[in-house]
């Protein structure tokens, strides 16, 4: 009895969670998310060298949460705007750079779909942020020996409590953009971007609506609360790999035939 009062109890505070504050103004929606932020970041590990002994790393994935809307606004917002994904722009800064990592779609309505049940209103999202020896290509994630003389290893990672600015969503035809950039496509297996050569700095996400077959935002971008941060990384070296050289492609056939050796 007291099992199925839990779970009971449970249910009732999912189906009583806060939704976003929705106002409507001539042809404005306003927004004002509620629990939207960066919750989470974790080290990827990767096993190198000629025995796969070595740990160093590939990256971070980020996990952060996406505001809640009812149903009945959102079907308004999709209706009457086209809107059918989120999007969402990765940001850099630390002491000597500040910069966009890159963007991202996240689906609300699945594809080849538009009537209401088909709304899938994530509370969740995630996303990886790789070294470029890992991030460029899945052969080069494979090879025994890193490309770009890749030997970082992560050693600590921390989340921030920063507030943003603004956090109210506008949508309207004037906010209405074509976003002339690369917008990765999702992947529910955790869409990747490429970080660079280190990855030291503080990450932050911005979110906005978009439309992923015009290729256009919808809405302003807001700035999730939080942070993740990558404090630390140190150089760990790699025995084996001293003279690896990346082989062309095609030549890659499994075990030491992967190894070819300057002379």
């Amino acid at each position: 009895m007291k099992i199925l009062s839990c779970i009971f109890l449970f249910a009732v505070l999912l189906s009583c969670q806060k939704k976003s504050e929705v106002s409507y103004s001539g042809e404005r929606v306003t927004i004002e998310p509620t629990e939207a932020r960066i919750v989470d970041v974790d080290i990827l590990p990767w096993k190198v060298g000629m025995l796969r002994n070595i740990l160093i790393s590939r990256g971070v994935q980020v996990t952060f949460t996406f505001p809640q809307i009812e149903k009945k606004d959102l079907r308004y917002l999709v209706d009457k705007f086209g809107i059918d994904s989120w999007i969402v722009k990765v940001k850099r800064k630390g002491m000597m750079r500040n910069e966009t990592i890159g963007y991202l779609y996240v689906p609300i309505i699945l594809p080849g779909q538009k009537n209401a049940m088909r709304i899938n209103q994530l509370k969740k999202g995630s996303f990886r942020i790789l070294y470029s020896a890992s991030s460029v290509s899945t052969r080069f994630s494979n090879l025994p020996c890193p490309a770009f003389k890749h030997d970082l290893l992560i050693e600590k990672t921390g989340l921030g409590n920063e507030k943003p600015f603004s956090s109210k969503l506008s949508v309207s035809p004037v906010e209405e953009e074509r976003l002339l950039v690369r917008v990765e496509e999702f992947n529910y297996s955790n869409t990747s971007l490429n970080g660079g050569k280190d990855l030291r700095g503080d990450y932050y996400v911005e979110i906005g609506f978009y439309n992923t077959e015009r290729k256009v935002k919808l809405s302003n971008f807001i700035e999730l609360e939080g942070s993740a941060k990558v404090v630390r990384e140190r150089s760990v070296p790699i025995s084996g790999c001293e003279n690896f050289k990346i082989p062309p492609r095609g030549e890659e056939t499994g075990g030491m035939e992967e190894f070819k050796w300057n002379k």
